[in-house]
């Protein structure tokens, strides 16, 4: 429950589909999201994001990971997506949000899952920089660390 597959053997693949019959022999009943094809960008670095909006807003809000809130993730993404947009107006930043019902419209920030990786390493890269303006470190880990020592040595 909860793990996240990466498909790129006929090992894994097996690991997976084992795991596919476990769960349903259990439970009978599994729900899975439409997968993500292709090497375009990792869940690492998706995943790093997340650590460090948590890590940052609870810097800034002075208190433990275990008292930050989804309602204060949900602002920390949303400020700091309107901060790095207003520096950096890229357009793969921003879509138009239509109601089918109401016709109404909004623009608004895109979801970092959506980011390729290129776009994710500009957002974190920013991010590490910004929250260390706020006397906030934020570790390079795993991916983006890699990407850092392959840009900084390219």
């Amino acid at each position: 429950m909860g793990e996240a597959w990466v498909l790129n053997s006929d090992t894994s693949k097996k690991a997976f589909i084992a795991s596919v019959e476990k769960l349903y022999d259990e439970h009978k009943y599994i729900t899975y999201a439409a997968p993500r094809i292709g090497a375009d960008r990792s869940l690492g670095q998706n995943a790093l994001l997340h650590c460090w909006l948590t890590d940052f807003g609870c810097h800034l809000a002075k208190c433990h990971y275990t008292q930050f809130t989804d309602g204060m993730m949900e602002g920390i993404k949303k400020t700091m997506k309107g901060l790095f947009y207003r520096e950096y107006p890229y357009e793969w930043m921003v879509h138009e949000v239509v109601c089918p019902l109401s016709k109404r419209s909004k623009t608004d920030y895109t979801s970092s899952a959506k980011w390729k990786q290129g776009e994710m390493f500009l957002v974190l890269t920013w991010l590490q920089n910004f929250a260390a303006t706020q006397g906030c470190v934020l570790e390079s880990r795993g991916e983006f660390q890699k990407l850092q020592r392959e840009q900084n040595n390219g």
